[in-house]
């Protein structure tokens, strides 16, 4: 079960980190240098990447997008469960399955909830991490044929034959490693939790108040 919800909820951390990675404060910086503030985006910058945005991802496809994506990373981990010999008891198929179903429905809708947030925290992305000159690339190049099909074909290359067989074999040997790193995770808590006691009682007794 664990190798059908981890990539499936990695996934759903992933895609709502995406505004909180977008919006991160700057560490804070000394008193002195005040003046090395953030400068504010260019809102210019911003209305090019809310063009790129809009057309590079349809609003009307974007749930779409999203459920291809999930659709895939599913698909794949059931794959890889049944791989490692996971599947064959029926009720316990039956568990796996209503779990998997409840777990996409949720993560389907809080993600569909999402959308405007984060696709709002990419356009400021881009106006930070681009110049307004390499927007403007980037918007003549969506404009094209060839710039529309390759961001609207993007999120469903996970689907593609040569693409699931690399996943496939990805997660099969991601599933051989599993075991022994949470036998390791494991002892690392048990060692940890022993010094901790350890350390406890070694220390002086609390002064008498």
């Amino acid at each position: 079960m664990k190798l059908i919800l981890g990539p499936a909820a990695g996934a759903m951390l992933l895609f709502a980190a995406a505004p909180v990675v977008a919006q991160a404060p700057a560490a804070p910086a000394p008193a002195s240098a005040a003046a090395a503030r953030p400068a504010p985006l260019d809102p210019a910058s911003i209305a090019i990447a809310q063009q790129i945005l809009e057309i590079a991802f349809p609003p009307d496809k974007r749930t779409e997008m999203y459920a291809s994506v999930m659709d895939s990373i599913v698909d794949q981990s059931r794959k890889a469960l049944e791989a490692q010999g996971g599947r064959g008891d029926k009720d316990l198929d039956a568990v796996v399955d209503r779990t998997v179903s409840r777990m996409y429905a949720e993560m389907t809708a809080t993600l569909s909830e999402s959308i405007p947030d984060v696709f709002a925290s990419f356009a400021r992305a881009y106006a930070r991490d681009f110049s307004r000159d390499d927007l403007q690339a980037i918007l003549a190049f969506v404009k094209t044929p060839a710039g529309q099909r390759y961001f609207e074909r993007a999120p469903y290359l996970l689907k593609d034959p040569d693409v699931q067989a690399a996943m496939q074999r990805s997660m099969t040997q991601l599933a051989k490693k599993l075991p022994d790193i949470e036998k390791q995770t494991a002892r690392d808590v048990e060692d940890y939790v022993a010094q901790k006691q350890k350390a406890k009682k070694a220390a002086p007794p609390a002064p008498a108040s």
